[in-house]
């Protein structure tokens, strides 16, 4: 059978700047692109350089974001996770007034990163996933701070999926603890999402992605050590950037997505990878021709038909850095990588429904999109493009993916009128 999409386009959107959509439904999911605040015209609104309108920008962002959940038949109230990317968190404060004016209590689980964006003037870029059908319930715990900030406590949960707001290295009383010592914070983040779980009745072994930011690479080694005692083989896929946190002083934030179901598969490598102990190969695992990671996670794990692939980059097998400082070659790599991932798993880079893409120069983003664009047949996924520093010096990007099973066939995609 051929493989379909349904295509929505929309004139209330520009025309995206490059091969992604901004919007896809499938498995009873949406994910959107990153959406920043341009007009239909495809200006970005309450543009002062220097002085920027942060909630003109706020509110264009949000109404885009809007219009894409509408266009493809799912309301805001079933939004279950928003990240938000801003250049300067000193607005942030603005951003939450004009937040709170399009979302309601209970609010959907969410994390806010300090990143670079990729329009000039751009101060704010916002994605989200929502459920096709339910209200996401908010996870609450006695045991966690309450944030004046419209985010869901702990997280939210639809069906078996749970999605963490992001963590902060924060008591019950949202003071930081510890000044200067990342192994207390990375303690106390995954304290944090430990007591989220728990509160949901599940537990770290649920967990099949964890997202980290960090200000600083120079203490990644000991936050890895830290993780290794929370998570055990089979690891969760894993992503970790380079970037600022909403609390000064803050070494590192975290937030996960925890799935239970009928199946489950973990994706490692023919080699084994830092952190890995495991001498017997396991019958739930695949063993592709992969370069090892870096670190205690693996390259991706699925549950029944939702997938979740690392942040991946530009090695290949025994663990060398291809094209150092090329982002042709990188991206090349790169996306090889998820492709042996998703054939691995019997399904198509077609069925990627969503990527986050970090590259460390927005002058490289041209070349990027012509080589990203080689592994997918038009109407392209959902894309967030921020600018961030990547973990290893002459890397120039990192890619994660989400995918669904089936989506090739079954999906509905939205984009914007054509230029």
């Amino acid at each position: 059978m051929k493989d379909s999409k349904t295509l929505i386009v929309s004139e209330k959107l520009p025309s995206p700047k490059g091969p992604y959509s901004y919007g896809v439904k499938a498995g009873g999911w949406v994910f959107t692109a990153g959406m920043m605040g341009v007009d239909i015209a495809g200006n970005l609104v309450g543009k002062m350089p220097g002085r920027p309108d942060v909630e003109m920008q706020t509110q264009q962002t949000l109404q885009n974001l809007t219009i894409v959940l509408e266009e493809l038949g799912v309301s805001r109230e079933k939004i279950a996770k928003v990240n938000g990317y801003t250049t300067d968190f000193r607005y942030f404060d603005q951003y939450n007034a004009t937040y709170r004016k399009f979302f309601k209590p209970p609010y959907p689980a969410r994390a806010t990163h300090g990143k670079g964006l990729t329009i000039k003037d751009a101060i704010i870029e916002v994605d989200a996933i929502a459920t096709v059908s339910g209200i996401p319930r908010e996870i609450r715990s006695p045991k966690l701070a309450e944030w004046d900030i419209p985010c869901a406590q702990g997280g939210t949960q639809v069906g078996n999926v749970i999605f963490s707001s992001g963590h902060l290295p924060c008591d019950m009383k949202g003071e930081l603890i510890k000044r200067g010592d990342i192994r207390a914070h990375a303690e106390q983040v995954l304290d944090n999402i430990g007591v989220t779980l728990e509160a949901a009745g599940y537990d770290f072994s649920d967990v099949i992605k964890i997202n980290t930011t960090v200000p600083d690479w120079y203490e990644f080694l000991r936050y890895n050590e830290i993780r290794r005692k929370y998570f055990q083989e089979p690891f969760e896929a894993s992503a970790t950037i380079q970037g600022n946190i909403e609390i000064e002083g803050a070494l590192c934030e975290a937030e996960v997505v925890a799935v239970r179901g009928q199946t489950k598969r973990t994706i490692e490598s023919e080699i084994a990878g830092l952190g890995h102990f495991s001498l017997k190969r396991r019958a739930d695992t695949l063993y592709p021709p992969l370069p090892p990671t870096r670190g205690p996670y693996s390259n991706g794990v699925q549950v029944d038909d939702l997938v979740y692939l690392v942040g991946q980059t530009g090695y290949e097998p025994p663990g060398r850095l291809v094209g150092p400082s090329d982002i042709r070659a990188q991206t090349q790599k790169t996306m090889e990588n998820h492709q042996i991932c998703m054939d691995v798993l019997g399904g198509k880079m077609d069925d990627v429904v969503k990527t986050i893409v970090s590259i460390t120069d927005y002058r490289l983003i041209p070349a990027f999109y012509e080589e990203y664009a080689k592994f997918f047949s038009p109407p392209y996924p959902a894309m967030t493009l921020v600018v961030a520093g990547v973990a290893e010096e002459r890397m120039v990007l990192e890619v994660e993916v989400i995918a669904v099973l089936g989506a090739s066939k079954n999906s509905v995609v939205f984009t914007g009128k054509p230029l």
